[in-house]
């Protein structure tokens, strides 16, 4: 199991400070536990995220760190000029020393497409194109390319990758001409479903596993990438609260999606989006909690779902940097080791039973 830290960056309720500072002990403290990978959000103009370049986010975290590798969740690709964008992760893989992983999105708030002059309609074919661009520029070392959506000219890319080696990409886009490239690239599909439960992650799983079957690929046995809510805690007043910043998040998102957010300034109003869980469904539903709790629910979705890559997002909204890094420490100290001996257990399983 590879464990991920994700990084939203959300202002609600903190100085922005906090919100910098915090992030970067956050993933201090990953690459201590043994976490594989930090991710880094992108959004625009609102304090949902306060992250609108992940990979400078990265490259900063890059000096603050060891072995954590470091990525966007996910590079919002119909906003970048394609080659700037293949450029910079070249660049951070080398400031890095060879951690630079890829997580690349099309985007989906209106919000956003409209401020920047793109398209939204467009999102996926952009997506795909700037995806191969990047996969060209950054492993062959040139820009050369003549698609619908972007002619370039047969240049150098000048910036190596610090290791020979094909750059691990994530990618959150179901299209058939997307899943092609995916599986032509050994690319991890990469999903959450914010305050959603299990039943709700495994039908995402399940539609994901529909568009691969439709493109003509099994998804079983290959990797799959989730990203759940995690807090490790045994207080109930703080894991109200955890659910109350969980809440909001979900409650921005969903208003963003259909461009329905309100805004004071760059804060997005805290209004009730329709079918909403309750804070007490949301306790109830993601791996909250105490330790055993966490790493119940964790094994159970593992298991059943075939998570091979868990992306932890561990900074619910409105929470100080200190409750966090604290969860952290549990989350490392007492969850991490009862999920990989369970895991380590069924994997031990076939051998057990022949002996």
């Amino acid at each position: 199991m590879r464990f991920g830290l994700f990084n939203l960056m959300n202002q609600h309720g903190l100085e922005q400070r906090e919100v910098f500072e915090g992030t970067i002990e956050c993933a201090r403290l990953a690459d201590a536990l043994g976490f594989d990978i930090a991710w880094f959000a992108e959004h625009h103009f609102s304090n949902y995220s306060l992250c609108p370049s992940p990979l400078m986010m990265a490259a900063a975290v890059a000096r603050e760190t060891r072995r954590i590798r470091l990525g966007p969740a996910v590079i919002v690709a119909p906003l970048y000029n394609p080659i700037r964008v293949a450029e910079e992760v070249a660049l951070l893989d080398q400031l890095s020393r060879g951690r630079a992983v890829l997580g690349i999105g099309s985007g989906y708030q209106r919000f956003e497409f409209d401020a920047f002059g793109a398209d939204l309609a467009e999102r996926q074919e952009r997506m795909l194109e700037i995806w191969q661009i990047i996969d060209q520029a950054v492993h062959h070392n040139r820009f050369q390319h003549a698609g619908r959506m972007y002619q370039l000219p047969d240049v150098p890319q000048a910036i190596r990758l610090y290791h020979p080696r094909r750059l691990e990409t994530f990618f959150v886009s179901w299209s058939a001409p997307t899943i092609h490239h995916a599986v032509a690239t050994d690319a991890v599909p990469f999903c959450t479903v914010g305050w959603g439960d299990t039943a709700a992650l495994t039908s995402l799983h399940d539609h994901v596993a529909r568009q691969y079957a439709e493109a003509g690929y099994d998804l079983a046995g290959r990797r799959f990438a989730a990203q759940r809510y995690v807090f490790v805690s045994d207080d109930k007043a703080e894991l109200m609260k955890v659910a109350e910043g969980i809440r909001y998040a979900g409650r921005c998102a969903g208003h963003m999606r259909v461009g329905a957010q309100v805004l004071d300034g760059h804060v997005i109003q805290d209004r009730p989006v329709a079918g909403e869980p309750t804070l007490e469904a949301i306790l109830a539903g993601l791996p909250v909690g105490a330790p055993e709790t966490v790493a119940e629910r964790l094994v159970h979705e593992i298991r059943t779902i075939g998570i091979t890559d868990l992306s932890c997002f561990m900074w619910p909204a409105g929470l100080g940097s200190r409750a966090v890094l604290r969860s952290m420490e549990r989350f490392g100290a007492e969850v991490m080791p009862l999920v990989t001996k369970a895991l380590a257990a069924d994997t031990r399983q076939p051998a057990d039973a022949v002996a």
